[in-house]
């Protein structure tokens, strides 16, 4: 393992699987709890309620969603990547999903295969074999 700058407070620390400083992994250890303790009893929270009721930054709680660390019956919206719409689960809305498929079906089309030559019996492929 070598050293690495934390992401978060620029500290130079010893790399881990956190890749994080033991301080910012300990403060954001704390700030997940928060987070934990305040959706056990508001399980449908938007990140802006969040925020105000932990003091953990917005920032935060989002990179906890995309982490996969909240899970459960719990139903958090958070912005939509492409169109900041709110949205409850994966990375786009159903509509930015679409937007991107349809975008990409034209190219995935296979060409359709031209159609196989009509061989007649003498024809096609001649082959001499010389035996010694």
């Amino acid at each position: 393992m070598g050293l690495a700058n934390c992401p978060e407070c620029g500290k130079l620390y010893v790399e881990n699987p956190a890749k994080l400083c033991p301080d910012c992994y300990r403060l954001e250890e704390e700030n997940e709890e928060k987070v934990a303790k305040y959706l056990r009893v508001n399980r449908r929270a938007s990140i802006p309620e969040i925020h105000e009721a932990t003091g953990v930054a917005e920032k935060i709680i989002l990179k906890m969603i995309k982490k996969g660390r909240i899970t459960g019956d719990i139903q958090v919206e958070y912005p939509c990547e492409s169109c900041g719409r709110p949205i409850l689960e994966g990375r786009v809305c159903l509509e930015c999903g679409r937007r991107v498929l349809e975008q990409v079906k034209p190219e995935t089309k296979l060409a359709p295969k031209p159609p196989e030559p009509v061989r007649r019996p003498g024809e096609g492929l001649h082959m001499r074999i010389d035996r010694r």
